[in-house]
């Protein structure tokens, strides 16, 4: 149903386009007059929204392309130099027999000893679960890069030796469509750019191997 009420609301709007803009050329004889009529017209009914909307696309996708360059994994300490601080590859190996706790499975004593945030860097973080018994894994949600883009980021804290060895940051996309019906955009079918899409850093799951031990 909300897409038949969209449509008819974008036939109608086309009608009234058409109407603003072709009438002024019938009915007026003097056709400098009517040129400039309906002008007036097709732009105060079209024009200046579709002006309007690919400054707005424009903006939102170089936003996103700035965005996507803070999309990358930053290392604070290198997998070899975790190995050795948690007591060598024996001891790292054993680590993986611990198994992973959300907020929700963890008991009220440990609740009290995680810190239930962490700030770094100047962002704020919210704990998400614990992994390999002593890495605290934080995430955020949609903090403000710009005025037009937002980043997602993991951070992975060893709580034994409170060191933060790396953090995992990457752009969900900016696209704001107007209007979206089936699949298919009113951005797409004027010919306006639309945000820009996902980035993530390519090599995510081979650095956590390295950090992690899989069995």
């Amino acid at each position: 149903m909300i897409g038949v009420a969209i449509l008819l609301g974008l036939a109608l709007w086309f009608i009234i386009v058409c109407l603003a803009t072709f009438l002024p050329l019938i009915l007026i004889k003097n056709k400098r007059a009517a040129c400039i009529i309906a002008f007036i017209g097709f732009m105060l009914t079209f024009g200046g929204w579709w002006i309007k909307w690919v400054i707005e696309g424009q903006r939102t996708y170089w936003a996103g392309v700035e965005a996507c360059k803070q999309a990358k994994l930053t290392i604070y300490v290198q997998p070899e130099k975790w190995i050795e601080m948690v007591g060598g590859h024996k001891a790292w190996q054993e680590l993986a027999d611990s198994e992973e706790k959300e907020m929700s499975e963890l008991s009220e004593k440990e609740k009290q000893t995680y810190p239930a945030t962490f700030t770094f860097k100047g962002i704020k973080y919210d704990f998400h679960y614990i992994t390999h018994k002593r890495v605290l894994v934080y995430g955020t949600d949609h903090y403000a890069f710009n005025d037009y883009a937002s980043l997602d980021s993991y951070l992975y804290y060893d709580w034994e030796t409170k060191t933060v060895l790396y953090t995992y940051t990457w752009f969900s996309g900016n696209g704001n469509s107007i209007v979206n019906v089936a699949g298919v955009s009113l951005s797409n079918l004027l010919g306006i750019r639309n945000g820009h899409k996902e980035c993530n850093p390519e090599n995510e799951l081979e650095i956590y191997k390295k950090y992690f031990y899989w069995k």
